[in-house]
This record gives structure tokens, sequence and C-alpha cells, in this order.
């Protein structure tokens, strides 16, 4: 039986048992479909390509009894369980969670919703850091305790630190390690400032065990949005990032940022522009990259705006790493559709 067929088993074997745990479980499924076209201009050239994909088809399942709660997530198109985790909460203020899950970390990577990206993708800063880190979907398993203090909240999280490393309770040494791992895990640590007056920040740390996964990083957002955005009005974002990486011979050092705005036209659009840029070792030069995005967001139902979504969004690349393709000028058309 195929990898795909036997998630798919699962899915179905969890999502029967939510009927058992609540008279009303809830489920959501996204999908976002594209095109894209790539233009090459440079040296004389005068290449062009138009594709067609599929570019997210997810399903997701809840469930709640009494103060626990779980969440599975699947991706179809490339199949894999994305999220499966159990969440129980011992006050209105504190959760514990365990599990696979998004946890601290980059807030311009997996931490915004797929169903909310800005352009056509998530910013370079939030997928090149989830990369460097080692967690390519931003994702990791692990235990956190998630809890909320006045205008504030917070996040902690023990984790393996590789979001493929699904440990038996034996057998749990790391293949990058040469003695043995130690009891203390990847721990990740984030402070929130929760929205007050329309603006959210929050930073996070994340501390290696270096028998482990020996990186390390430090991230930080700000981001503004009107508690009533409508025509005439401007959100923002800023991102930053930093990588420690300290599994080779001499560290390394990665950083990024990002940053973007939008306008309000009216209530079915918005217009946006924005510029990324990561560096993948600042002691090397010409192997950053960057680039200037700019796009048109169209919603017929502004009440529920991500539930049809249209996005045209136009890439150029200001700098790339040696060896990336030869195509600068990137325009992509999504379609989106949410049920929820």
């Amino acid at each position: 039986m195929g990898t795909a067929h036997k998630h798919f088993i699962g899915i179905l074997v969890f999502l029967g048992g939510v009927g058992v745990l609540t008279a009303q479980p809830e489920f959501q499924f996204t999908l976002q479909t594209w095109a894209s076209s790539t233009l090459d201009r440079r040296a004389g050239s005068n290449y062009g390509q138009l594709g067609f994909g599929v570019r997210r088809a997810r399903l997701r399942g809840r469930m709640t009894q009494g103060r626990a709660s779980a969440f599975i997530q699947y991706e179809a198109v490339s199949p894999k369980l994305m999220n499966a985790r159990i969440d129980y909460a011992l006050t209105d203020n504190f959760t514990m969670r365990m599990g696979r899950f998004i946890g601290p970390g980059s807030q311009a990577g997996v931490r915004t919703s797929h169903t909310a990206i800005d352009f056509a993708e998530r910013s370079i800063v939030g997928r090149y850091w989830s990369s460097a880190v080692g967690r390519p979907d931003g994702r990791s398993f692990g235990l956190a305790a998630l809890g909320r203090k006045s205008l504030f909240r917070y996040e902690i999280m023990a984790s393996n630190g590789d979001g493929g490393l699904n440990l038996k309770p034996y057998n749990t040494e790391f293949s990058t390690s040469t003695t043995g791992d130690g009891i203390l895990p990847q721990i990740d640590l984030m402070l929130i400032l929760d929205r007050w007056s329309s603006i959210e920040a929050g930073v996070h740390l994340g501390i290696p065990n270096e028998n482990r996964v020996n990186i390390g990083s430090l991230t930080g957002y700000a981001y503004y949005q009107p508690q009533v955005y409508q025509a005439g009005a401007v959100r923002g974002k800023l991102d930053l990032a930093m990588v420690l990486d300290r599994t080779g011979p001499s560290k390394n050092t990665l950083v990024g940022i990002g940053f973007c705005g939008f306008y309000k036209i009216n209530d079915n659009i918005e217009i946006g522009a924005g510029y990324a840029f990561w560096d993948q070792d600042r002691a090397t030069d010409g192997d950053a990259v960057g680039n200037i995005t700019a796009g048109v967001n169209y919603s017929p139902n502004p009440q529920r705006w991500q539930d049809t979504l249209f996005k045209l969004a136009v890439t150029y690349k200001t700098t790339e790493a040696p060896g990336a393709a030869a195509d600068p000028l990137l325009i992509h058309l999504v379609w989106q559709t949410y049920l929820h």
C-alpha cells in the first residue's frame, strides 16, 4: 500500500473518531490553483514559459471534548500529514500542546496561514528561515506551552528540531551527533504583543542542542492593520530573521528582511507591494536572494475575504543565488477557495 493511501486511511480513521467525541465536528478544505508565466530577458534572451498547477489542496479536521481538542491537516498535492496535535487547556489562558505542529518561529513562514498569504506565495524570509532551521514546512514534533498575560501571548516549545524526525522511544540518537544527544531538546521561545490599537509584534529565540540540531535563530516581526480594514485604509508588515548554523566546521550566519504594504481601494480590491532579501551566508558574497513583488487581490465577498480570492502577483528577482534558474520576472495568478 502506498504512502498516500496510508495517510488517507489514517485521516478517515481520525475523522471517524471525531463523531464519537463531539456531535458537531469541524472540517475545513482549501484549494489553491495557479497559473504562472516566466520571462527571461537577460543577456539578449527572449524566453517565456506558461504553466498551470495546483498549489495546495488541504483537508483539516478538529474535534473537541471538554478542555481537550485535536487538530489534523493533510496536504493532498504532495501527499503529507502536515499537522497532528492534541491541546489541553489547563486554564482559560494556559494550554499544553503535543504532536506535530507549527511552533515559535518566523511569522513570515507558516505562522501566516496559507489562506492569508499576501501575494502568490509566502515571503522568502519565512521560507528560507524554515529551510535553514531544518523545518521545511515550518513544523516539528514537540511539546509546547501556550499562555496569555495581559496584552502579551507567549509560547515555549521543546522539539526534536527536525520537522521530519518522528522519534521512537528508543534508539533516539541523531545522525549528526558523535556523542549522546543529552536530555535537552531544541528549545524555542516566543513573546507576542497581541493586536492592540491595530498593532501586533513579536520576537522569537531558538536555542539549539549542539548534539542534536545545532542551529539557533532569532526572528521578529511588526504588523499593522486597522481594526476596520476598509476602502482608503492601509496595512503593512515587517519581518526580520537571523540563523546561526554551527553544524559545519565554521559558524554560518544567515539573515533576512522583508516588508510590504497594502492599500484597500474598495471593499473588493486591495493592491500592494513588497521587498524581501535573504543572505545565505554573511561571510560570502554573491549568495543572496532577493525580490520585489507587486500584486492585486480581489474577493467577490468582502465579508468572507478568504473564501473566494483571486491574486495576481508580479515578482522581479533583484538578486539570485549561483546556479538559480534564469527567470528574473515571474507572474502568478492564484485562485483560492476556502470552505469552513
